[in-house]
């Protein structure tokens, strides 16, 4: 007798923006899970507008444009709306129509399961009234307190609000979600402060081995490279800090050494560096691989922001050694002195990029250790799979069959093994709220073809 097939999971993401092009590390991220979802899962992606770069997708069940909705109702019938998702709205900007869509849809008639992709699509929560995991990838209070310390002390009660107003809204959507998800593990820490007795776990970003699949030349004996957007604030910190107070001390150290700023959108402090001396800008480059080929140091000097930063964990696959500041390696488990070098003064830097430089066998070591601990860390079907695990789990006992591998991964930190009663039995309440209506979903829907 042939046993019955399960009936693949139904997954309604919701996205801010579609996952292309990969210019970011959000986009990235999303688009490593859904390519990874949508092989064993019925995957529906909702978006805000039409999809501009459909065929670039992953094969998805659909793609729904969720902007404009026919039903000019919103997910609660009574009006009423939780004051901090009211505060929320105001800070971050709030789509009545996907709210509506959302309310009108997502519903266990459609999905078993949804997955609200980023921060700010938290403010949804209450609208889906399907089990939710709800990944923010970044924790919105330690951004906020950590940058502040630079600024000053002149805008302490604008950031002890605004770190106030991201706490409670991240309690207030976790209490509600199956699971909240983090990529760095130190955010995740941190988000466990003030969830309560939420389910709170950490999976990181991973790397596309076969796109970064090691260098295709030699490294250039001298050259150093850093590779990011050259737009995003704490890139441009960063590596302004480290052309002008680093870059001339190690030029002085050796003959014809190059430093070469790669990535888009150069900001005007950025595009100033290409007049020092020794400092080469290659600005809005199709393909960074042949400039990480030809590095033979890379170097992430970030000093602000949070999260995971993709450009260590890119320059390692690539087999290129890595100096990197405590903050690019916060929330990673490379081993500082093994895997990656670390450097958290200017003479720090310039002592660790110089041995790298001058000694190539060493350098060799290094690069070689950084990339099998990043094969080993942060393979995305691997970390696609943990997150497989919580939507799974959330859906439900008849697609448990869909789970990924069971045990720890070196890039996943689980924050509880199984949610508390308490959180469970509020889950529940708020899944047997008012019932969602079938109705016809008369938007267009787009399905790409394979990528």
């Amino acid at each position: 007798m042939t046993r019955p097939t399960a009936a693949p999971l139904r997954v309604l993401v919701v996205a801010r923006r579609e996952p292309w092009p990969l210019t970011s590390g959000g986009t990235v991220r999303l688009f490593n899970f859904l390519k990874s979802l949508a092989r064993d899962a019925a995957v529906t992606l909702a978006l805000p507008a039409e999809p501009q770069h459909a065929r670039h997708l992953p094969h998805l069940h659909r793609v729904v444009n969720a902007g404009a909705p026919a039903y000019p109702t919103e997910a609660r019938p009574d009006g009423r709306v939780p004051w901090i998702i009211r505060r929320v709205r105001a800070h971050f900007g709030y789509s009545p129509a996907l709210n509506t869509w959302l309310a009108a849809h997502a519903c266990r008639a459609n999905y078993d399961v949804a997955l609200l992709y980023g921060a700010v699509n938290g403010q949804y929560i209450d609208a889906v009234r399907v089990p939710a995991v709800w990944d923010a990838v970044d924790e919105l209070v330690l951004y906020t307190v950590r940058d502040a310390r630079r600024r000053g002390v002149r805008p302490v009660l604008r950031t002890a609000r605004a770190a106030l107003l991201y706490a409670l809204f991240e309690r207030h959507v976790a209490l509600r979600a199956h699971a909240a998800v983090f990529a760095s593990s130190i955010d995740a820490s941190y988000a466990r402060r003030w969830a309560g007795d939420a389910r709170v776990e950490a999976v990181s970003n991973g790397v596309d081995f076969e796109y970064f699949s090691g260098p295709t030349q030699a490294a250039e004996p001298g050259s150093v490279a850093f590779v990011g957007s050259l737009s995003f604030p704490p890139n441009v910190e960063g590596i302004v800090h480290f052309a002008t107070r680093i870059w001339p001390r190690l030029r002085d150290c050796g003959a014809g050494r190059r430093l070469l700023i790669v990535g888009r959108a150069p900001t005007e402090a950025v595009q100033s560096l290409a007049r020092l001396p020794g400092v080469t800008l290659h600005a809005d480059v199709p393909d960074v691989r042949p400039y990480l080929s030809r590095a033979a140091v890379v170097v992430v000097p970030t000093r602000l922001g949070g999260g995971v930063k993709n450009k260590v964990l890119e320059a390692c696959a690539m087999r290129r050694p890595v100096v990197a500041s405590p903050r690019a390696l916060a929330g990673l488990s490379a081993r500082p002195g093994v895997d990656v070098l670390c450097a958290a003064s200017d003479a720090a830097w310039v002592q660790r990029t110089r041995r790298l430089l001058e000694q190539p066998e060493f350098a060799a070591r290094v690069a070689e250790r950084g990339q099998h601990w990043v094969r080993n860390a942060h393979d995305w079907p691997r970390l696609a799979a943990h997150l497989r695990a919580l939507l799974t789990g959330a859906a439900g006992g008849q697609h448990a069959a869909l789970r990924g591998p069971q045990g720890p991964h070196p890039g996943t930190v689980v924050g509880s093994a199984t949610t508390s009663a308490s959180h469970r039995a509020r889950h529940a309440a708020r899944l047997e709220g008012t019932p969602c209506t079938l109705r016809p979903n008369i938007h267009r829907t787009c399905v790409p073809s394979p990528a």
